[in-house]
């Protein structure tokens, strides 16, 4: 039977502010974990901390820009300085711009890769020893069904997605002695503000809701650290 709680576990969310890294720092909270909520938009953190401490749960901010690298290996020494551990680790903050390549400035392509692959690869290393002290433990990135379909205008979105599935697969291979479990968790077209400024492929009333990828998070985190699952792949029925 799956544990019903996240009790006395702590999670590190990126990209918390707003969307789904919002929503999953509250799914979070709610079975029990305490949170840190990290993202770049201050205002937005200490709104999601207020609602969340307000429901009677446990959560704290940190401000930080994930393509410093530094401040991802400083982020994870807030963590443990503010909650002593680190249980579980979701890597969600992402960003794209679609466009032909031929389009696309050497600024938007650098800050895809460093944002949606690069942030995600160092603050998994830098948060390595606080979750194999903590086994077993969770990583958990968000990629994209873009990483396994691509599309055009997405060249360097889909590239970085799809390096981010790869990166999941292999070190779940390389973790799995340790108790620590990977899982990739890779979304379709999800109704979120990602698609004010990234021209969706579907309507909107079609895209998949925040609660579904909410509840594949929570079926990873609250299931038996014996079972693992690789990829989990989520398509809108349209």
């Amino acid at each position: 039977m799956p544990e019903q709680s996240l009790e006395g576990k702590v999670a590190l969310v990126t990209g918390a502010s707003s969307g789904m890294g919002r929503a999953f720092s509250q799914a979070l909270a709610r079975a029990g974990a305490s949170v840190l909520l990290v993202a770049r938009r201050e205002e937005r953190l200490h709104e999601a901390v207020e609602e969340i401490t307000r429901a009677g749960g446990q959560a704290a901010y940190h401000v930080v820009d994930l393509r410093i690298v530094p401040a991802l290996y400083d982020l994870v020494d807030v963590a443990l300085a503010r909650f002593k551990r680190l249980d579980v680790l979701v890597n969600n903050a992402g960003l794209g711009y679609k466009a032909p390549l031929s389009e696309l400035t050497r600024g938007q392509i650098a800050e895809m890769i460093e944002t949606d692959l690069n942030a995600a690869i160092y603050l998994t290393q830098a948060a390595l020893p606080a979750l194999t002290r903590s086994a077993p433990s969770d990583i958990v990135n968000i990629a994209s069904f873009a990483g396994l379909e691509a599309f055009p205008g997405g060249t360097v979105y889909c590239a970085a997605k799809a390096g981010l599935v790869s990166f999941s697969r292999a070190l779940a291979q390389e973790l799995k002695p340790q108790g620590v479990r990977v899982t990739a968790i890779c979304a379709g077209s999800v109704d979120t503000p990602f698609y004010d400024t990234f021209p969706p492929r579907l309507e909107r009333e079609r895209m998949l809701r925040v609660e579904d990828v909410v509840r594949s998070l929570m079926h990873v985190l609250l299931s038996p650290p014996s079972l693992l699952h690789g990829e989990i792949v989520l398509r809108p029925r349209a």
